[in-house]
């Protein structure tokens, strides 16, 4: 499978797993829960880098693309035309002009999403960066104060820049190193407990870095635009996050009516939408204000910290529970096209040669393109055999394991073939029998050297019958192996047989080492071959 999948296929197990968690953590507090989720989106693309470098455990992956191939490839069968053979269990795909990759399809349009929000998200930022470039610090003696004040409750010792913006319905905080709370011109005039109300919520997402981490989500989100899980974790990130800073602004000592009272007030005049608000945190988002009052409102939530001895141990079961997500492999889905080129031995392809694969129930030929490529559609994985057969060349029969990315791609190189001559020598049997000794008969055909196009014997000698053997009344067979070189003639010949009499092996030889042959062509160039002769010597 192409690895964008296998990297997406873990991303979508730990965030599922932080769904999971955070679902089982609902009558804990907005923070604790944020956490876990938290460390779920965070650890979501560590496991998509790391995960390659560790070692692999394969699962099945059907819902996700498939391996792409390197390049396209012209000439190969479809689908789409396919022809089933009822009688014979053989589907054979002919060669069309073109096909449909639907994994590089899906690839694209993946990509295409993925690059467009992206974009949004970044034009989002720019106009959020061009407000607070118009926007002026606030000296107000009161704002001032707030600030400072809110800094020193929720223990903060980084500066914090507060803006008056332009923009009248942004109220919001953006920004990790150097953050910056924005709000209203007109904000200036707001009273007393409205401001320290609204600071307290701010500074507490400024502590907690919920602008960083959601900043993050939100990439994620982009990258796996196609992926509801995605969407769903930012969601309930965000709604977390207002929760805990709700939280926040309650353990200050303002209360659960009055807060509530003020962020009614808050949302009328201010009511973040558009492409900024999902580039900052905003305070006052209608979307989740119904739910954050009934909640401010419970007094019977808890509304904890999470302790440090908490954090740490949620953060070693972080660790243990995704460790073995980063283990996984998505295997090649269910049905994957099969790939590979036909080679001779000199590296040339071989085009529209036969080429079956045996999936047990059935068997799918195709042919090879002018190229020398063929691709055989749907094929699952597991154990196969794979045959081709062209003249000329020793047929392949090999099995083969489709389990890993790799085993769909195929290569194959044939061997020059097998030639095999069968030589009949004859004499009549003597009238009495002069014995000799032992004799032995009996050996089997070997292989015989071949090429694309079978050798013509231009010079044909005849074994001759030895004298002594006739004499004896011994037959027998011979296999002779000869090696015929580039020029035709025979350079080497020797006898395979171990039981026959020398004397008929002898001969055998013999009249093979004076055989010629019109010198072997392959790919226009001559080749040396290999060829097993079968002599019978018989009386009759």
């Amino acid at each position: 499978m192409n690895p964008l999948a296998n990297a997406a296929l873990r991303m979508s197990i730990v965030l599922l797993i932080g769904l999971a968690l955070r679902a089982g953590l609902r009558r804990r507090s907005p923070a604790l829960r944020h956490a876990v989720l938290a460390a779920a989106i965070l650890a979501a693309p560590l496991v998509g880098l790391v995960a390659p470098w560790l070692p692999g455990l394969s699962v099945q992956a059907q819902w996700l693309p498939g391996a792409v191939p390197d390049a396209p490839v012209a000439g190969v069968a479809s689908v789409a035309s396919l022809v089933a053979n009822p009688g014979e269990g053989t589907r054979v795909l002919p060669a069309a002009d073109a096909r449909l990759d639907y994994g590089v399809i899906a690839l694209a349009a993946w990509a295409a999403g993925a690059a467009v929000a992206l974009g949004w998200l970044l034009v989002a930022a720019r106009r959020v960066g061009r407000v607070a470039a118009r926007g002026v610090t606030v000296t107000d003696a009161r704002w001032s104060a707030a600030l400072e004040q809110a800094r020193r409750d929720a223990g903060l010792t980084r500066p914090v820049q507060l803006l008056a913006v332009p923009h009248g319905l942004l109220l919001a905080t953006w920004g990790s190193w150097k953050p910056q709370v924005l709000i209203p011109a007109s904000a200036l005039g707001w009273s007393e407990a409205r401001v320290r109300t609204v600071l307290a919520h701010e500074i507490a997402h400024v502590v907690r870095h919920d602008w960083l981490v959601q900043s993050i989500a939100e990439v994620l989100r982009a990258l796996l635009w196609w992926n509801p899980l995605a969407w769903l974790a930012c969601r309930a990130l965000r709604h977390d996050s207002e929760l805990a800073c709700d939280d926040a602004v309650l353990r200050g000592g303002v209360g659960p009516t009055a807060y509530a009272d003020e962020l009614l007030q808050i949302a009328r005049i201010v009511a973040p939408a558009g492409p900024p608000a999902r580039v900052v945190m905003g305070m006052a988002r209608t979307s989740t204000l119904e739910r954050r009052i009934v909640a401010m409102l419970n007094p019977r939530l808890d509304r904890r910290v999470p302790t440090r001895r908490a954090l740490f141990g949620l953060t070693v079961a972080v660790v243990l529970l995704l460790l073995p997500v980063g283990l996984l492999r998505a295997a090649q889905s269910a049905r994957q096209p099969l790939d590979g080129v036909v080679y001779d031995t000199t590296g040339a392809v071989l085009p529209g040669v036969a080429v079956t694969l045996d999936e047990g129930a059935a068997k799918v030929e195709v042919r090879t393109d002018p190229s020398g490529r063929f691709r055989i559609d749907g094929v699952e994985p597991g154990s196969h055999v794979l045959q081709v057969a062209v003249p000329g060349f020793r047929a392949l029969r090999q099995p083969i394991a489709l389990r890993t990315d790799s085993d769909w791609n195929r290569a194959v190189t044939l061997q020059v073939g097998d030639l095999k001559e069968t030589v009949s020598v004859r004499a009549r049997r003597p009238a009495s029998i002069t014995p000799i000794g032992d004799a032995a008969s009996g050996p089997t055909p070997v292989r015989v050297g071949g090429n694309i196009r079978a050798p013509r014997k231009t010079v044909n000698v005849n074994p001759e019958y030895p004298k002594r053997m006739v004499d004896a009344g011994l037959e027998g067979k011979v296999s002779v192996e000869a090696v015929v070189g580039i020029d035709g003639r025979v350079a080497r010949a020797r006898a395979l047989t171990v039981e026959a009499h020398p004397d008929l092996a002898q001969a055998a030889v013999d009249a093979v080492r004076q055989w010629r042959f019109e010198p072997t062509l392959l790919n226009g160039s001559p080749v040396e071959i290999v060829m097993t002769v079968s002599v019978d010597f018989s009386l009759e």
